[in-house]
């Protein structure tokens, strides 16, 4: 559930949730007043991981690094984009 006031302060984040086969119900003064729903016949969308977390160890610019931060490669990715 979501107020209404968080859902227009975040609304792609809660699409992205319906988009994904969820159901976000709406709230006004903790009452429900609608659900977003996905579209009939709409397939989930799924993001799958390309490659095997293993592999993070073989991109280039990680070096001989044993150990691999994933928050430091996602500020890394997009610092650099």
């Amino acid at each position: 559930m979501v107020s209404v006031a968080a859902l227009k302060a975040r609304l792609s984040h809660y699409l992205r949730l319906v988009a994904r086969g969820e159901e976000v119900v709406v709230t006004s003064h903790r009452e429900r007043i609608a659900r977003i729903l996905p579209v009939e016949g709409h397939k989930p969308m799924l993001q799958l991981a390309s490659r095997p977390v293993a592999e993070l160890r073989r991109i280039k610019g990680l070096g001989a690094r044993r150990s691999v931060s994933a928050v430091e490669e996602l500020i890394r990715d997009r610092r650099s984009r």
